[in-house]
C-alpha cells in the first residue's frame, strides 16, 4: 500500500455512549482532505483494549503515515481539549465495549511516564480558535482508550519523529432541523464548524510530516 499523509481516527460506541460522534468526524474530515490533493484514510477503532489498539499498531504499521489525527469523545466537557501528553495508564474501573477492564497487556505494557505529543498544540487551538470553538490545552486525555490509543501511537516505531495528535470533542450541537429536548449548551460546538477547524488540524499536520 502506498504511503498516506495523514491517518484520521476515531471511536465506536462504549458504555453510556451509543453513537460516538468522532465516528462521522473521522470520515468527514478524511473525505473533505481528499479533495485538497492528500492521500488520507479514516479509521474507526472498537473502543475495546484487545481488539482496538491492535487495529491502531496495525493501520499504522499497514498505511505507515506521515500525520495521525486521533478524535475522542469527552463526553462531560465544556470545550474541545488538545491533548498534550498520553501516559498509557488505563483504570481497571471503567470497562471497555466488551466489558473488559485495562490489563497490563491489554495496555502493551505501556509504562506510566508521560509521552508528549508530536503535534503543534498552539495551532491546533489557533484554528480552533479561528472557527470560534472554545478549546484549550488538557494535561491528560483521561485512563481509557483515548489515553492508551494516542500511548500506542506516540510509541509506535512507525510514528517516530512524525507528528501525532489526539483532540478530545465535547458533543455537538443537534444537527439542523431536529428538535432537542432541552435547551443546547453553548459551547457545544456545530457538527461543520467543527469539522472545517480539524480538516485545517489536520492538513497541517500532514504538510509537517512530509
Amino acid at each position: 500500500m502506498q504511503r498516506i499523509d495523514l491517518l484520521v481516527a476515531g471511536f465506536g460506541p462504549f458504555p453510556g455512549v451509543r453513537v460516538n460522534p468522532t465516528t462521522r468526524l473521522a470520515g468527514a474530515i478524511a473525505a473533505r482532505l481528499r479533495h485538497s490533493g492528500l492521500r488520507v484514510r479514516s479509521l474507526v477503532l472498537e473502543t475495546s483494549y484487545a481488539a482496538g489498539l491492535p487495529a491502531l499498531a496495525q493501520e499504522i504499521e499497514t498505511t505507515r503515515p506521515r500525520a495521525l489525527l486521533m478524535l475522542g469523545l469527552a463526553a462531560r466537557a465544556r470545550h474541545v481539549r488538545i491533548e498534550l501528553f498520553a501516559r498509557g495508564r488505563s483504570s481497571s474501573l471503567h470497562p471497555d465495549v466488551t466489558g473488559r477492564a485495562a490489563t497490563g497487556a491489554a495496555t502493551g505494557g505501556c509504562p506510566a511516564l508521560p509521552t508528549r505529543t508530536t503535534g503543534r498544540p498552539q495551532g491546533a487551538l489557533a484554528h480552533l480558535r479561528r472557527h470560534a470553538i472554545a478549546s484549550r490545552p488538557s494535561p491528560s486525555a483521561g485512563r481509557y482508550l483515548c489515553d492508551a490509543s494516542y500511548a500506542t501511537a506516540l510509541r509506535h516505531a512507525a510514528m517516530a519523529g512524525r507528528p501525532v495528535l489526539f483532540v478530545h470533542i465535547p458533543w455537538l450541537r443537534p444537527a439542523a432541523g431536529t428538535r432537542p429536548t432541552k435547551r443546547v449548551a453553548g459551547f457545544r460546538p456545530r457538527t461543520e464548524r467543527l469539522t472545517a477547524a480539524l480538516a485545517a488540524i489536520g492538513r497541517n499536520l500532514a504538510i509537517t510530516g512530509r
